[in-house]
């Protein structure tokens, strides 16, 4: 439960990895660590040791060890007891990463007996062995050396630690949202207002990563918040000084977040997004120092990415970077994200033997869980076992995996099982199954395209927002230099009339009286002209109504000439024929039956005149039908593939009906032009009501709009004089992979 919280917190004094063979650099640390052993501990000295355990410890683990070992003894006979403190902490927190390890315990309880009760040193030991025994799931000395901490904080006033106490209380028990919720806001309000931002971000982010796991939408606004606190100076700072801070930080505040943006996205299939956020997690950690001790892991990491978005190309190059960074066999790397990138493309390349075998080393390792990758590995491996035909086997692994689903059923986990499943239950023969399956497998698509959607509808209503934004300050700035040009020129107006004398005072007079009288005459004259505009505004939108109105009946005229006269006469000649030939005419039964065809296209056509001059199914069974009714008529004729989300419009008397025929007609006319001009497939219409307002979004695959030629055609000027004699608004934009996108506003 509190492995999230270590992923990147905590400020750990050395990263683990294997030691590199001797250096040149090497030699040079051993000569000045002999040397610093010679020297007087002084506070220059200090540092300079610091500093150079740091430094060797990034890369030889076992020697900064060593080193400690040796130096501590030296610094307690100073007397010095921050100076033990510090290598006390630094050496603990190493060490706490190893799980269960003795060392850290013995260490995290030398520092609180060397701090002494009550002391700043004392509770930040406190607070780093709250979170040791946390990581490590032994809950009973986490909740022990949690409350002596709460206690001694509360005591202390000391508002960081505690929060930090708070935070650790919360991820303790993830099943009660209750607990975690009030626990998770006690830490936020403490750590608000403190300088140092650590407190607040590590409850933030924890908020956002663990109690909003269920909501993601939520989850990604709250992570993309965060990244402007993760700005703050005093988080940004690393690798941060051993001596500068020992009490908890927050490590990477920046690439955290990405990471988690990245993986959220991936959870939603949108897969783009997560690539975004993957790279720029890549260029803030690898590309700075790509033989650092993380390269190896986050390189297999960026190749999944790379794979969910099949570039396999680059997720070669990733993952070949990794095995290099690890070395040696490839089948004793020490991390099963690397052999489930691995099995993940091997998978792709259609090797279906490799991919077992790698997916078999994670099982091996006991990988069961999630890790760094939010997707499980069971899936991955059950999958590898069908596609060798051991059905049996795979079985038996999604049945195990089957309950760990619980709220990740509408997430990439429960979008693969299912797949996966339907695909295994199919190689078995069992029809029925796959049905079932298929159909969670869609359900759970179609969930997240709606949400991804959702989101892209978001976002073009946020630029909107944007948009009228700048504009109201724009003009805000302008009536402010308007403002202060004219206080200006009244000032020198008045120093003027201030050096004057009696006869300046007159003129003054008289110049106020003409003022005023010229300011009536120009209120009135731009209050005349502002009607004027209004009304030549109102004649031009009834104009541009009437207009489409008429186009609309030329349109039924023709069709009635075109169409419905030919018929009438083809009916008419056929009757004619048999009368004059006689009923024993041998054609006169089939001549009888094309008539009747013809009078049934008469009536079918009639039929979709009236419906284009008054949709009755509105005034009969509502708006929502009468959108499906017209997305029913297209989808019949095969000539485009209509699909219609309808939400709210559930009370028939809250819109009167000539306002619900014109929203019709308006979706009417986004159709038409689609079918008329676009040359598309595929074509989303949305009517969604919301509180204040009504939208339509209307969005197509074809060959998209000439941005040039908007508004120059008849429909869609009729279209804008209604949206504008609604007070609505109407946006139109060629989409960048092409296809055309129209989003109106409607009050409501």
């Amino acid at each position: 439960m509190f492995r999230l919280i270590g992923l990147f917190v905590g400020l750990c004094l050395f990263s683990a990895e294997i030691a590199l063979a001797q250096t040149d650099a090497e030699s040079e640390n051993r000569a000045t660590w002999a040397r610093l052993k010679q020297q007087p501990i002084t506070e220059t000295t200090f540092r300079t040791a610091c500093d150079l355990m740091q430094t060797v410890g990034r890369t030889n683990i076992n020697r900064s060890y060593e080193m400690l070992a040796e130096y501590v003894p030296r610094v307690r006979k100073t007397g010095n007891r921050q100076w033990v403190h510090v290598l006390l902490m630094g050496w603990a927190r190493a060490k706490s990463s190893m799980i269960f390890s003795e060392e850290a315990e013995s260490l995290y309880r030398q520092a609180r007996e060397n701090a002494g009760n009550h002391t700043r040193f004392y509770r930040e030991a406190l607070v780093g062995t709250a979170l040791m025994y946390g990581e490590w799931g032994k809950d009973s000395l986490r909740e022990q050396y949690s409350t002596i901490g709460e206690r001694e904080c509360l005591r202390a006033n000391d508002k960081e630690n505690l929060s930090f106490l708070y935070t650790f209380k919360a991820m303790s028990n993830p099943g009660d949202t209750a607990m975690m919720r009030r626990y998770l806001e006690r830490a936020i309000q403490l750590a608000t207002g403190l300088r140092n931002k650590n407190a607040l971000f590590t409850a933030r982010y924890n908020r956002a990563n663990r109690f909003y796991r269920s909501n993601p939408q939520k989850q990604v606004a709250e992570f993309e918040a965060l990244l402007e606190l993760a700005k703050d100076s005093s988080l940004n700072r690393y690798p941060r000084k051993l001596y500068e801070r020992t009490a908890f930080t927050f490590r990477n505040a920046g690439p955290s977040v990405y990471y988690q943006l990245m993986q959220i996205n991936l959870l939603l299939t949108d897969y783009e997004n997560a690539w975004k956020f993957a790279e720029l997690f890549y260029n803030a950690t690898v590309k700075p120092n790509p033989a650092g001790v993380q390269a190896a892991y986050f390189n297999s990491e960026i190749a999944i990415v790379k794979i969910y978005q099949n570039d396999l190309a680059a997720a070669r190059n990733y993952l070949s970077e990794s095995r290099k960074l690890f070395g040696g066999e490839e089948m004793k790397i020490p991390y099963y994200g690397y052999f489930l990138a691995a099995g993940f493309l091997a998978e792709k390349y259609g090797q279906y033997g490799k991919a077992l075998e790698y997916y078999e080393v994670i099982r091996k390792m006991g990988g069961t869980g999630m890790g760094l990758n939010l997707l499980p590995s069971d899936i991955y491996y059950a999958h590898a076992l069908v596609l060798n035909h051991q059905l049996a086997q795979a079985e038996r692994v999604f049945d195990e995996f089957r309950p760990k689903l619980n709220d990740r059923v509408y997430t990439a986990t429960g979008f693969y099982f299912y797949k996966f499943y339907a695909e295994l239950l199919k190689a078995k023969g069992d029809f029925r199954g796959y049905s079932q399956a298929q159909d969670q497998y869609d359900a759970i698509k179609d969930s997240l395209t709606s949400l991804n959607k959702y989101r892209a509808i978001q976002e073009i209503l946020a630029k909107v927002r944007i948009r009228d934004k700048e504009q109201q300050i724009v003009r805000l700035n302008e009536e402010r230099i308007a403002r202060d040009r004219e206080i200006r020129r009244e000032r020198v107006l008045y120093s003027i009339v201030i050096g004057l004398a009696i006869l300046t005072i007159l003129l003054l007079v008289l110049y106020l009286r003409n003022r005023q009288i010229r300011s009536r005459q120009k209120e009135a004259l731009q209050k005349s002209e502002a009607e004027h505009l209004e009304k030549q505004r109102h004649i031009e939108l009834i104009q541009g109504i009437m207009q489409a109105e008429e186009n609309e009946r030329h349109k039924i005229a023709d069709q009635l000439h075109d169409e419905v006269n030919t018929m009438l006469a083809l009916a008419s000649l056929n009757i004619s024929s048999t009368l004059e030939n006689g009923i024993p005419d041998n054609r006169a039964e089939q001549k009888l039956h094309k008539t009747q065809e013809v009078l049934s296209s008469v009536s079918t056509t009639i039929r979709g005149l009236s419906h284009r001059l008054t949709p009755l199914t509105i005034e009969r069974y509502g708006f929502r039908k009468a959108i499906e009714e017209l997305a029913e008529t297209v989808n019949v004729s095969d000539k485009l593939d209509l699909e219609t989300i309808v939400i709210g419009f559930d009370d028939a008397t809250k819109y009167p009906i000539p306002f619900l025929n014109d929203l019709y007609r308006i979706v009417q006319e986004l159709v038409h032009n689609i079918l008329k001009h676009a040359h598309a497939s595929y074509a989303l219409v949305e009517v969604i009501e919301h509180e204040q307002t009504l939208s339509i979004v209307v969005e197509d695959n074809g060959i998209g709009i000439d941005e040039n030629a908007i508004g120059n055609g008849k429909g869609l000027s009729g279209m804008k004089a209604k949206v504008a004699y609604l007070h609505g608004q109407l946006e139109i934009k060629r989409k960048s992979d092409n296809g055309t996108l129209v989003v109106i506003e409607i009050p409501a």
